[in-house]
């Protein structure tokens, strides 16, 4: 097989297939960055900056790029900036989306929504009688929807550390809510 500085090269020349060997090679981290993304054309997204940044590289001009390892590093750095700049974008835009939706469903009024912003207010009531720690663990649970073992990855604890305090919490809810 050529070499990655060949294979750049003549990518750089819009040989399709150099290029096409070259995507191949660092699929496993376009994947890898793509889950982490989460969401519909991050893959493509990221396909696209790696074809930027092969068209983009100094080989021609910086003879350490001739080195594979160096070419290996140029590129993993480009598309882990891309992948930190579309994630902050893709936040932005959710935000975005989220605010719209409560300003919807403020709006408004019908008996259901009134009924589910009631029901939102009596949720949010219980949650407060929780402890902080409580209050999240439950929170990302059920309303962000996270699963208990990537919670206990985010929070360096066991999942079963996570399921406790879960089941602690409801305990507590149900308490609450009796009274």
């Amino acid at each position: 097989m050529r070499n990655l500085f060949n294979l750049v090269k003549e990518a750089q020349l819009d040989n399709k297939d150099s290029m096409l060997a070259i995507i191949e090679k660092f699929n496993p981290l376009i994947k890898k960055y793509s889950r982490k993304l989460n969401y519909d054309g991050a893959n493509s997204d990221l396909i696209i900056a790696l074809i930027e940044t092969i068209r983009a590289i100094p080989i021609f001009t910086n003879d350490a790029l001739k080195k594979e390892q160096y070419i290996i590093g140029y590129i993993n750095t480009s598309i882990r900036h891309k992948y930190i700049r579309l994630s902050k974008k893709h936040i932005e835009i959710t935000n975005k989306e989220t605010e719209l939706d409560i300003n919807i469903l403020l709006k408004n009024t019908t008996e259901e929504s009134q009924d589910l912003i009631d029901n939102c207010i009596f949720l949010n009531a219980l949650l407060d009688k929780l402890s902080q720690y409580q209050h999240d663990i439950i929170n990302k649970l059920f309303i962000c929807n996270i699963s208990e073992v990537d919670l206990a990855r985010q929070l360096n604890i066991s999942r079963q550390s996570v399921n406790r305090i879960k089941n602690r919490a409801l305990n507590n809810l149900r308490k609450v809510a009796l009274e």
